[in-house]
């Protein structure tokens, strides 16, 4: 599954960038993650991670300040992949490229536009008092 969701801003990209990238408060716009859970810290942050769905799995995450993008590998769990959210000057944008494994690859179109759908809330929830 591969797409590309964005959501447009007034306002402070700096503000929208702080959102993005504090790995603490996922769980706050990305309603499909319960938790994330930091396991360890460096280059690049591993996390567990918990979804809304039942699921369970784990992430590796870069933080790139100069770029202002957030990169998340997820590296097991029920799908695998990258999401990457790129924050410039008014708009947000997410980009998922993941495969889904087991059970969840047989309901593959079902779990895409689930995707998408709770991408762009996230991305409206993170732009919220921002927005176009």
């Amino acid at each position: 599954m591969r797409f590309t969701e964005r959501c447009g801003f007034k306002g402070d990209p700096a503000e929208v960038w702080a959102r993005v990238s504090n790995l603490q408060t996922i769980p706050t716009y990305w309603h499909g993650t319960r938790e994330f859970k930091i396991t360890a810290t460096g280059a690049k942050t591993s996390a567990d991670v918990v979804f809304a769905f039942g699921g369970k799995g784990k992430a590796e995450a870069a933080v790139d300040e100069k770029g202002k993008t957030l990169t998340i590998e997820y590296v097991d769990g029920p799908f695998r992949g990258r999401q990457t959210v790129n924050v410039t000057d008014g708009a947000v944008q997410a980009e998922w490229d993941v495969a889904f494994k087991g059970a969840y690859k047989v309901i593959g179109p079902l779990n895409t536009s689930h995707f998408r759908s709770g991408t762009r809330h996230a991305l409206q929830r993170i732009c919220e008092g921002l927005t176009d």
